[in-house]
């Protein structure tokens, strides 16, 4: 004799409860799984972040100290030196002296506060140019690249093609992560023609750089980053920039973009 309708149905009721509670517990277990994958990545991007953020910082940690230990030996062997001769020279001076040999030594006194002022000058220089200072981004760009192509070693070339005003606070390190590139390329690269330009695209002032050396292996982008180029990313991160090396068959080129 078959079941009553009733049990069936109670059973057929069971069943269906049971898949149901079945799928959901798998939808549960599906979502927190998903949820904990999920957060592991966010957590590994946040680490690669906060590594990245720590690498910048401990380059422009580093950078800064150099700057520190050359502008420290620059005082100690120019200055400092002149300072001691000069001292030296004041210590000749004694009331018996002749006149002309008086003369004599502030001829040459003179001549050693003519070289300390100039010392200070470009040390000076080399801290916030002058003629960033007074005359502005594109100016001290022209000044630099005039400067390296007198040097005669290279030849440098540097085309303004900016529309929009740039802002008095960015140029400092707009001007030094061009500066670090020219010196990446003038130590390492045995290029012998440099093109730098900058140019307006939407919001974003571009920079192209590029040169005809050796350029970048593609791993030592990724893992082998020098100083110099770390340095140009913390300058950037400061500026909200960022950098892509574009592919070239010979030589170097980049591209930068900063929001303006």
């Amino acid at each position: 004799m078959g079941e009553p309708e009733e049990a069936v149905a109670l059973k057929v009721i069971i069943i269906g409860m049971v898949v149901i509670f079945l799928l959901s517990l798998s939808v549960i277990i599906f979502f927190i799984l998903y949820q904990r994958r999920l957060l592991a990545q966010q957590q590994k991007h946040q680490k690669i972040e906060s590594d990245y953020q720590k690498e910048l910082l401990k380059t422009s940690i580093i950078s800064q100290e150099e700057e520190r230990s050359r502008i420290a030996k620059e005082l100690h062997d120019d200055v400092g030196a002149m300072l001691t001769t000069t001292k030296l020279y004041f210590g000749q001076i004694t009331p018996e002296l002749p006149p002309e040999e008086l003369i004599g030594i502030a001829k040459k006194m003179s001549s050693f506060f003519d070289d300390m002022i100039q010392s200070v000058r470009s040390i000076s220089q080399d801290l916030r140019p002058v003629v960033l200072e007074k005359l502005g981004l594109i100016e001290a760009i022209q000044s630099l690249v005039q400067t390296i192509n007198d040097s005669g070693k290279i030849s440098v070339h540097f085309k303004n093609n900016t529309i929009k005003t740039i802002a008095k606070s960015k140029e400092l390190n707009l001007y030094r992560i061009i500066q670090e590139l020219i010196t990446n390329t003038l130590k390492h690269a045995e290029a012998s023609v440099i093109g730098v330009e900058l140019k307006n695209e939407k919001s974003s002032l571009i920079i192209l750089y590029e040169d005809d050396g050796k350029g970048l292996e593609q791993k030592n982008l990724l893992h082998k980053k020098g100083l110099g180029l770390k340095n140009i990313e913390s300058r950037l991160s400061i500026l909200s920039g960022n950098i892509h090396f574009l592919k070239k068959s010979s030589g170097m080129k980049v591209k930068i973009a900063i929001p303006v």
